[in-house]
């Protein structure tokens, strides 16, 4: 539920229980992306230390907006939100890695405040809007997606782009197959699973996402803006452009028929509320949202308590994100011991998160305020930086051998390699043993580092030292076997005061943050 343990605040939520803090950080406001980007691009392009990534071009980099996001994660109050957002970023995907992306990160950055926004707001208002924003029609086509045309032969010459009309159900809303209320499969009379749609829904619904293309309240109504023509809004939705929109009568998902000559913005808000509506979205998503937050293989139990929730949050509300993520947090599977013994419970971390929580608990901090973290490639991961539409690494993979064979689900082993097995740790110990600078210059002003003092009182106590990281990394989980051998290692150290403690501080974090109670969620 946060980017990281603190010692404070899991006191916090000792003192205020799970309702009272889960009610407290869902009306934190939430805490701009885009605003915090431009304020790194305003400090290292004149307004402080440091040099513009773009040279002369007035437009703010991925390094501007990757700072923003870790200080924000790293400091800001509306840890859950974020959190929630981080989540929906790897479902409702769009990705830095695509040139036009990478180039607008003003937009990019606009693009995960939609998701921040409405971490605890209805889906249905979420899909809209990721569908509309410009950086998502860059991503997946639809921005200046124009209908089909035709020589006066009546030969076709061009069709609608399909690319976001297949990605919007495939992963966005509804998935590939039909699904029970729980999360399994519904099969046929053959066994064999039901199809949620084919390429004739895809084609007809592609005519949807035709006649879009950049706000414009200038008058210079342009659907191709090439060149100088007028300014791209990359920030605010997109809008309608008759002229450009495929008007014809359509069939889309669940036979609905969206009949000719309504226009683009009825035909969109029609397909929106068919996908919303439909008995997969429900689910599909919060089987993705469970995955992310608490455990890689949620029990059909689980998937269909919080999918109820989706359907009805109580109130007669549908697609209630805020009473979503309360039931995944709240639920048995999340908070009893009982599951902990279960095989195939929890997940494995994903790196951007095992690098957050490493930080977080020991206050990382720099002296110009900035967090210009260089963790890509290292992490293999980045916000916003996903190699494909896919994510990291789909929700089902299975790591061949034997989670594979158990049947169990373990999407963040797919980037968990020969390589990141030992660059992640590299990432670990860069920051364990680059202290605070003793003489701050204009070269190193910038530099974060860790503040690990109050554990300097437990350095000639391995016990107690293992103990308390167990608390901040493994949830007091850590096993027998890994406490002994850390303890061990630690207790075969120099025991003298000074220099020596410090060490054996660095070294108990390097160890438990390194270890695989460490790495498991």
């Amino acid at each position: 539920s946060t980017f990281g343990a603190t010692a404070a605040g899991i006191a916090d939520l000792v003192k205020k229980g799970y309702t009272a803090w889960l009610a407290e950080q869902m009306a934190y406001p939430a805490t701009p992306h885009r605003n915090a980007t431009m304020e790194e691009f305003g400090f290292s392009n004149g307004g402080g230390q440091g040099t513009p990534v773009n040279g002369v071009y007035p437009y703010p980099g991925g390094t501007h907006r990757q700072a923003a996001w870790w200080k924000i994660v790293l400091t800001e109050p509306d840890q859950l939100r974020q959190r929630v957002a981080f989540a929906l970023s790897e479902i409702l995907v769009v990705s830095d890695q695509d040139p036009t992306v990478n180039t607008w990160q003003e937009g990019t950055a606009s693009y995960h405040d939609v998701l921040v926004a409405n971490a605890f707001g209805n889906f249905r208002t979420l899909l809209e809007q990721v569908t509309l924003h410009p950086i998502m029609g860059v991503y997946l086509s639809t921005i200046r997606n124009a209908k089909a045309t035709f020589d006066p032969s009546g030969a076709q010459l061009s069709s609608a782009n399909e690319n976001f009309a297949r990605e919007i159900m495939q992963l966005f809303s509804i998935g590939l197959n039909e699904l029970n209320l729980d999360g399994t499969l519904r099969l046929d009379a053959t066994g064999q699973p039901i199809p949620t749609y084919d390429q004739q829904v895809v084609v007809e619904t592609a005519k949807v996402f035709t006649g879009w293309s950049f706000f414009s309240n200038d008058g210079a109504r342009r659907f191709q803006t090439t060149g100088g023509d007028h300014p791209r809004d990359w920030t605010r939705g997109m809008i309608i452009y008759p002229e450009f929109h495929d008007n014809t009568r359509k069939t889309i998902i669940g036979g609905r028929i969206l009949p000719a000559g309504q226009g683009g913005d009825q035909d969109l808000k029609d397909t929106i509320d068919a996908l919303f509506q439909h008995p997969n979205t429900g689910p599909f998503i919060v089987r993705q949202l469970i995955q992310r937050l608490v455990a890689s293989n949620p029990s059909p139990g689980y998937v269909y308590r919080v999918a109820q929730v989706f359907g009805n949050n109580g109130a007669g509300v549908r697609g209630d994100l805020g009473a979503v993520v309360r039931a995944i947090l709240l639920d048995y599977e999340a908070r009893s011991p009982v599951p902990l013994t279960g095989i195939g419970h929890g997940k494995l971390k994903e790196p951007l998160l095992r690098a957050t929580a490493f930080m977080r608990a020991f206050g990382a901090a720099s002296d110009s305020g900035r967090f210009n973290i260089d963790a890509y490639p290292g992490l293999v991961q980045a916000p916003l930086r996903a190699p494909t539409v896919f994510n990291f690494f789909p929700p089902d993979y299975a790591r061949p051998g034997v989670l594979a064979s158990a049947g169990l689900a373990s999407p963040e082993f797919q980037i968990m390699t020969d390589t990141s097995g030992i660059t992640m740790p590299n990432f670990f110990h860069f920051y364990i043993y680059n202290p605070k600078p003793a003489l701050p210059t204009a070269d190193n002003r910038e530099a974060v580092y860790l503040r690990p003092d109050t554990l300097l009182a437990l350095a000639r106590t391995p016990e107690p030292l293992v103990e308390q990281l167990n608390l901040l990394f493994c949830a007091g989980g850590m096993s027998a076997a890994t406490s002994t051998r850390i303890v061990a290692a630690l207790n075969a150290m120099p025991a003298n005061n000074g220099p020596e403690d410090l060490e054996r501080v660095h070294a108990a974090i390097y160890l438990v943050v390194n270890s695989p109670d460490g790495a498991i969620q």
